[in-house]
């Protein structure tokens, strides 16, 4: 299990639930009315008093009707933009990151606001389809490309196939699809998602289920692991 997010990794999380809150004149009880969480855990995520879980946040997400990137920052959401042009950059040591058991996420350009793209690093701790209670599904197609170690993609439509270092998959993103580590070590991928629809879902719809975010100091190293049997 994960080590729970620290006070200070949990205090921009709050700061902006209030913030948003405030901005739109609502209470803690219209806000619990509208996402399904109670009025004292909403208060206590405001005063960094508890550590959400990734599911409390996108339930409040969806009540608030906004994108997960925008609960990360204290920044208000840009507005769409009106020209062309747009550009960010990730830099090592940034972007944004969650965890769940099967994978951890660095989630790249979350400045940009309904993006037509949602770029994810994955390393993919998984190593056996057991582990899942839930296989990732989302709207449009996502390309996978493999850093480092191994891969072995399950969809719900094609056998098991693998990928090594340097190997890449194009696929539609509405099959059930989960990713294992079949190397010595947990592998490192690039997935990008492509979402078609004019308005483009939420981070959060692209992670497993159980991914939630977490600060810097809470991620753990990749560690190497023993190299998956043959199947």
């Amino acid at each position: 299990m994960m080590p729970a997010l620290e006070a200070d990794s949990r205090q921009p999380i709050g700061r902006r639930l209030k913030a948003l809150r405030k901005s739109r004149k609502l209470t803690l009880t219209r806000v619990a009315e509208m996402s399904g969480v109670s009025a004292s855990t909403l208060s206590k995520i405001e005063n960094a008093q508890v550590s959400p879980s990734f599911d409390i946040i996108k339930r409040i997400c969806d009540g608030l009707d906004i994108a997960i990137e925008d609960m990360m920052g204290d920044a208000e959401p840009a507005p769409a933009p009106a020209m062309n042009g747009r550009k960010t950059t990730t830099l090592s040591g940034s972007g944004a990151r969650f965890t769940c058991g099967q994978y951890d996420y660095k989630a790249h350009a979350t400045e940009l606001f309904r993006k037509g793209m949602v770029p994810l690093e994955l390393h993919v701790r998984a190593r056996s389809v057991e582990e899942f209670d839930h296989w990732s599904r989302h709207n449009g197609e996502e390309f996978v490309f493999v850093l480092s170690g191994e891969i072995e993609i399950h969809t719900e439509l094609y056998a098991p196939f693998r990928l090594k270092q340097g190997e890449s998959a194009y696929f539609d993103s509405s099959m059930a699809h989960i990713y294992l580590s079949v190397s010595a070590e947990d592998a490192h991928v690039l997935s990008v998602s492509y979402d078609p629809r004019p308005r483009q879902a939420p981070i959060s719809a692209y992670m497993h289920a159980a991914a939630r975010p977490v600060d810097e100091s809470d991620m753990p190293p990749a560690q190497p692991r023993i190299a998956a049997q043959q199947r």
